[in-house]
């Protein structure tokens, strides 16, 4: 169906006009000239190669039989570097071979001469619209990109800033580590000592999460089963002068927890390592602290940490007790929405049941 056309419509389209014949090409450029925008004249295949090089026009409308180069070798090869590039090929000769080539070609428009001005306007009239959506979609692609950009800018300049904060807050975090051992050496009180040498290991116990959080990629989440071991090394040390040869028993699970459920976790872990290494191993040389953090169901995980010492006398309520350590465990086993369970018949083992869901 033809679109009926306003006489003194303007398209707004550059076109490439290609034929050998000057009269046409005078007729086409009086009806073109009034409504494209830009309108270009070649006379021949080389000369339109030319001009689309140089202009990259919305649409070529080029006649098939000219010599130098035809239209079909012009377009193969504006369509060598230009592939989405837009075709109306003209011929007076209805030749099969001629007309299946062009489609191959993959032109867009096959018009008989004489071509009637109104059917060409109507045609460029498609092509303009055509043309007006692929700008309108390259604009609003354009808009989508640079927001997307901008999105991107901004989410790595929050990146690094929070970046930053974790690692400004486990430098006062080592800072204050550091205040309490220069504290202590002044001490001569060995129960003093060992409370500031428990704050300083809790201390440590958040410092390394936000280490881990600095250093890795996620700033959400930290593997878990990395900083298990990161934080049981740092308490073997703080207490290798005091035990002989206590070796960790590890079966750990790869796992990601979020900040807010892995500092938790971390301190409860911190709490009874510490325990274990004070009292589970009175009078020996060795033994042995498990530790075994496994996914049990999606989010859902169990901690369990166990040593095979001395195990806890049964007069000894744990849940009454005053002990600021088995406290502060209760305490942060409720911050978890965990439930914890205790088995003293071989050692001392406390099982912690909790669900996390990673952001």
């Amino acid at each position: 169906m033809i679109r009926e056309q306003n006489p003194g419509q303007r398209y707004n389209i550059s076109v490439l006009f290609v034929d050998d014949n000057e009269t046409i090409r005078q007729l086409y450029r009086r009806i073109l000239e009034k409504h494209v925008t830009h309108l270009y004249i070649a006379e021949n295949g080389s000369h339109g190669l030319e001009l689309y090089q140089k202009h990259k026009p919305d649409l070529v409308i080029t006649d098939m039989v000219m010599p130098v180069m035809n239209g079909l070798e012009m377009v193969k090869e504006i369509k060598k570097f230009a592939p989405d590039a837009k075709f109306v090929v003209m011929s007076a000769y209805s030749e099969k071979d001629s007309f299946i080539e062009s489609i191959h070609l993959g032109v867009d428009g096959y018009l008989m001469k004489p071509v009637e001005a109104k059917k060409l306007l109507s045609l460029i009239d498609e092509f303009a619209g055509i043309t007006l959506m692929k700008w309108e979609l390259e604009a609003k692609e354009k808009k989508r990109q640079e927001a997307e950009d901008n999105m991107k800018k901004s989410l790595a300049e929050k990146d690094v800033l929070l970046r930053e904060v974790h690692h400004r807050v486990k430098n006062n975090m080592q800072i204050i580590s550091s205040i309490l051992s220069m504290q202590s050496r002044n001490i001569d009180d060995p129960r003093l000592k060992e409370i500031l040498q428990e704050s300083q290991n809790r201390i440590h116990s958040m410092a390394l999460i936000h280490e881990n959080l600095y250093n890795h990629k996620s700033l959400a989440n930290i593997m878990f089963s990395t900083y298990i071991k990161s934080l049981t090394g740092n308490i073997a040390r703080t207490y290798s002068n005091q035990q002989a040869n206590i070796q960790f028993d590890y079966q750990i699970d790869d796992a990601y927890l979020p900040m807010d459920i892995a500092i938790p976790c971390g301190l409860i872990i911190n709490e009874l390592i510490s325990n274990s290494f004070k009292y589970a191993f009175v009078n020996t040389s060795s033994g042995v602290i498990s530790i075994h953090f496994k996914n049990i169901h999606d989010n859902e995980f169990k901690l369990i940490v166990a040593d095979n010492g001395v195990g806890i006398p049964p007069e000894i309520n744990i849940l009454k007790t005053k002990s600021l350590g088995m406290k502060i465990l209760h305490r942060l086993v409720q911050q978890i929405d965990g439930e914890i369970a205790s088995d003293f018949s071989n050692g001392t083992k406390f099982i912690i049941q909790f669900k996390s869901t990673n952001k």
